[in-house]
């Protein structure tokens, strides 16, 4: 009896051996599959040794084809077969669940209490790996909605537990390079670019001899470095990732330099090279590329741009469709992508000079981008993080990077980092409405001459008409239209023509006061409003603006004769229609024309305009 007791335990343990090696073997497996280039894993996975026949097997080989092709319909398991997966394999049940959750089309709330809820329970359980998987996601959730700041308390909070690899790669896993890959994210759309740019390096330091770990850490500086403008750097970066493109001969290092490439020529205004290299990352992509990722968003993207800035209306219209026929995905959704498509179509109403068409798109855009205010965070959180990053659990980092000298260095990195965290909490909501600044005046103004646009300056010159008060308020509304305008494009060409609109547009522009509005009507018209201006004041300043014309060298922007122009001017000392008193600028403008141009006719604002106004 006692003997058949023996035996039995010993087939038990022989049994348990069994499994928990097959269970390794496939962890390990999935690892080797995942960790490949992204163009290489569905090859990888076709010699895979998965047995599909067993709930463990099915779920290995379902689960790497799921992070390879982000396709949940594939990912069916039937309900026992959950169930199984659940009583008997309960770690990588919450695993599949944060996958889930990740594909789901949930609101974001929702998606973000799932995964702060397996969290949960991967803490009561002590799963480490399950933990950092779900904080990942979770983080990237947070970003996609570009709620940067909630994503670096979710990174203060899980630090000290991220674990040290040696492998490049976060394959259902979070280890501390993905953590300071993260931070460099969001501190980046917090506009602390220098935080970002050491957070790039920390992360590219991290496994110095990996290729991968190379590569990216560059294109992450990059991003900081033109953020920064500091452009020569960008350069000698650029060619240290053609490097080890070339050396590597991976499609998706090329379709990354094509890109960053393209972001570079972006920010030193060079549309014709930013379009040439995005279409080259585009067609590599095609060609090539094994699935739809993020990457085509941000390329499209370029390629719209770009030919808003060559004015080639029906080029921006062709890729802006393409760009808004990508389906949305976690990777890409959130309030920045529909800003993007937005001010695009509304740049390109601009172009064809329907400025009442792109009012609409320019109000959808700011509506869009203040959707994360209804996010909140709690401020008793913001004393945790200087704390909690300067007590970093470095036992193993220490363990890991002693040998390579370098434990000091991450010291004073992480301690950097506390200060740098604090500078962005107490700067948070300043970086809110500066940013939203910026945005409404890059959507405020014409993309030609980059003074106010049609809409904005009307609207603006509404606002102060209706509020005038005092009986001895004035205003003055006058349009401006260059003399033989049309001469210059005949005789020069578009280009030139384009040129001087934009010399004309600044000269004005820096002529006004601060309570002043100048903004582009259309075409070669411009308008003008001098605030608190009577008659007399007005005639002066439109003869001093002449008198600068008239001392302009054409010459020099490749065109010939003198810069005149005409103008029809209102006063007004009341309340008034704008659409009433453009009518009669336009009257005016028209009479200073059949007059002899160059030259302003002035009248006081009348309500009934007269059909006839000499």
């Amino acid at each position: 009896m006692f003997s058949r007791f023996i035996i039995i335990t010993l087939l038990l343990l022989t049994c348990h051996s069994v499994f928990a090696g097959t269970l390794e073997d496939y962890a390990a497996k999935r690892d080797e599959i995942l960790l490949q280039p992204s163009e290489n894993r569905l090859e990888a996975l076709e010699d895979h040794p998965f047995d599909t026949t067993t709930i463990l097997g099915k779920y290995f080989y379902l689960s790497s084809f799921l992070y390879i092709e982000n396709d949940p319909e594939f990912y069916a398991l039937t309900d026992s077969e959950l169930e199984t997966l659940r009583v008997d394999y309960p770690q990588y049940f919450y695993e599949r669940e944060v996958l889930m959750v990740w594909l789901s089309d949930l609101p974001d709330e929702e998606r973000f209490e799932q995964f702060r809820a397996i969290q949960s329970i991967a803490r009561q359980n002590s799963w480490p790996r399950i933990e950092g998987w779900a904080t990942s996601l979770l983080v990237t959730s947070l970003q996609a909605a570009e709620l940067h700041f909630n994503a670096i308390l979710e990174m203060n909070n899980y630090t000290h537990k991220a674990p040290h690899t040696d492998k490049d790669g976060m394959v259902y896993d979070y280890p501390l390079m993905g953590v300071f890959l993260d931070i460099s994210i969001s501190l980046y759309y917090l506009d602390d670019y220098k935080g970002s740019l050491e957070f790039c390096g920390k992360y590219k330091q991290y496994l110095p001899e990996n290729i991968s770990t190379q590569f990216y850490g560059l294109s992450c500086e990059i991003s900081s470095l033109l953020a920064l403008e500091r452009y020569d750097e960008v350069q000698s970066k650029l060619k240290k990732m053609n490097q080890i493109a070339e050396q590597s001969g991976l499609t998706e290092y090329k379709v990354q330099l094509a890109l960053s490439s393209a972001y570079f020529y972006r920010a030193i205004e060079r549309p014709d090279l930013t379009y040439h290299y995005a279409k080259d990352a585009l067609d590599i992509f095609q060609r090539d590329g094994k699935s739809l990722n993020p990457t085509v968003y941000n390329i499209y993207v370029l390629l719209t741009v770009s030919q808003i800035d060559l004015e080639n209306i029906e080029r921006a219209e062709f890729y802006l469709k393409k760009l808004q026929e990508l389906p949305l995905t976690t990777q890409i959704e959130g309030p920045g992508t529909q800003v993007d498509s937005l001010v695009a179509q509304a740049n390109i109403y601009e172009l064809k000079g329907q400025y009442e068409k792109a009012l609409p798109f320019y109000k959808k855009a700011f509506k869009a981008l203040y959707l994360n205010e209804a996010s909140s965070f709690r401020f008793s959180q913001l004393n945790s993080i200087n704390s909690s990053l300067d007590t970093r659990e470095l036992t193993l980092t220490k363990k890991q990077l002693q040998e390579k000298n370098q434990y000091l260095r991450i010291l004073t990195l992480i301690a950097v980092t506390s200060v740098a965290v604090a500078i962005i909490a107490g700067a948070l909501l300043w970086r809110e409405s500066r940013r939203k600044r910026e945005v409404e005046h890059y959507s405020r103004l014409d993309s030609l001459t980059r003074v106010y646009n049609r809409w904005f300056a009307i609207d603006t010159i509404k606002a102060r008409i209706n509020h005038m008060k005092r009986q001895d308020d004035k205003i003055c509304v006058a349009l401006i239209n260059l003399d033989h305008f049309k001469h210059i494009n005949d005789a020069s060409g578009h280009k030139t023509g384009d040129t001087v609109l934009s010399h004309f547009a600044r000269l004005c522009k820096y002529q006004c006061r601060g309570t002043d509005v100048f903004g582009r009507y259309g075409g070669e018209t411009f308008v003008l409003m001098l605030s608190g201006a009577t008659q007399n004041e007005a005639k002066q300043k439109l003869r001093s603006l002449r008198d600068i014309m008239s001392q302009q060298d054409l010459t020099k922007l490749g065109a010939e004769g003198t810069l005149t122009f005409s103008a029809g001017v209102v006063e007004l000392s009341e309340k008034a229609n704008i659409s009433q008193v453009l009518s009669q600028c336009d009257k005016l403008l028209y009479a200073a024309k059949q007059n002899g141009r160059n030259q302003d006719i002035f009248a006081p604002f009348r309500p009934a305009e007269q059909d006839e106004i000499v």
